[in-house]
């Protein structure tokens, strides 16, 4: 198995080893997959620091642990390059879930991910041209694969402000804590309407909006 596929299967593994991993740990593979985000894929030191990342969380695990991963993993000197061979997982899950803190990855997540990336959104400068940064930790923000923070468009006004409603309800189902449990609420048809919420910012719905982001949030009437 190569370093690749071995950073695929340490993806695969990663919430019970995050928590086995001490902070030193986890400062040196963040900083080595940094640089491995950073390379292109057949660069010249890509393997090294591949290999570098998997010796690091090997080596700073409790002796059983590690052994019975260097089994899964078996050798990682073998040259390969990236790709999803470890379950669904690759080196590119891993540096989200590392460095971003980003849990949409693998074969499951991941194509809920590329759905929500795919709505039309804004860097963060042009966000913030609009005003996002004052709109705080109620604005919704997405992480894409290389980490770069995206803000879903449909948050703003024709002058590129944010809609005080969205604000509202992105508030209401905890866009801070949960950002892509509140992009699919926006992003996916509704059953009140038969279209995405996202579309009816500035449309005169928004007493609907907020009816429906309680409702979500279980606080409607009756619940």
């Amino acid at each position: 198995m190569s370093a690749w596929e071995a950073l695929g299967v340490l993806a695969s593994r990663w919430e019970p080893l995050a928590r086995r991993l001490p902070p030193s740990a986890h400062r040196e593979l963040a900083a080595l997959l940094a640089r491995i985000r950073e390379e292109a894929p057949g660069g010249p030191d890509a393997e090294e620091l591949a290999e570098r990342a998997v010796a690091a969380v090997l080596g700073a695990l409790p002796e059983d642990e590690a052994l019975g991963l260097r089994k899964e993993t078996g050798p990682s000197r073998l040259a390969g390059s990236p790709g999803r061979e470890a379950g669904g997982f690759d080196a590119g899950d891993l540096c989200m879930l590392v460095i971003d803190g980003n849990p949409m990855v693998g074969p499951v997540l991941g194509p809920v991910r590329e759905r929500l990336l795919g709505a039309p959104a804004l860097s963060e400068d042009e966000a913030a041209r609009g005003g996002a940064r004052p709109a705080g930790r109620a604005m919704l923000v997405l992480t894409d694969p290389r980490g770069q923070r995206r803000y879903p468009a449909f948050q703003f006004d024709p002058r590129g402000r944010p809609w005080e409603v969205v604000l509202r309800v992105n508030s209401l189902l905890g866009s801070a804590e949960d950002p892509w449990g509140t992009a699919d609420w926006w992003l996916s048809e509704h059953v009140w309407w038969g279209r995405p919420p996202s579309e009816l910012p500035g449309t005169g719905q928004d007493a609907a909006l907020w009816a429906a982001g309680l409702d979500a949030a279980g606080l409607g009437e009756g619940d």
